[in-house]
């Protein structure tokens, strides 16, 4: 992906974390959406305009306060 787009994403799982807000996302798979929060992530830049995100989704079941 770009590293604008890795930005993005990363701005939003640091906005999640801040607020301790879990957040809607479908699975690769899956038909259904499910509420997750995102506890540690990394991005790399492999290359120049390039970036990678690798992050641990954990499922919750009810909305984080």
């Amino acid at each position: 992906m770009s590293e604008i787009d890795a930005d993005t994403i990363e701005n939003f799982l640091d906005a999640r974390k801040l607020d301790n807000q879990s957040f809607t996302y479908t699975p690769t798979g899956e038909s259904n959406a499910m509420q997750f929060v995102c506890d540690s992530w990394n991005k790399t830049i492999p290359y120049n305009n390039r970036a990678t995100i690798t992050a641990t989704f954990r499922e919750v079941f009810e909305p984080a306060s």
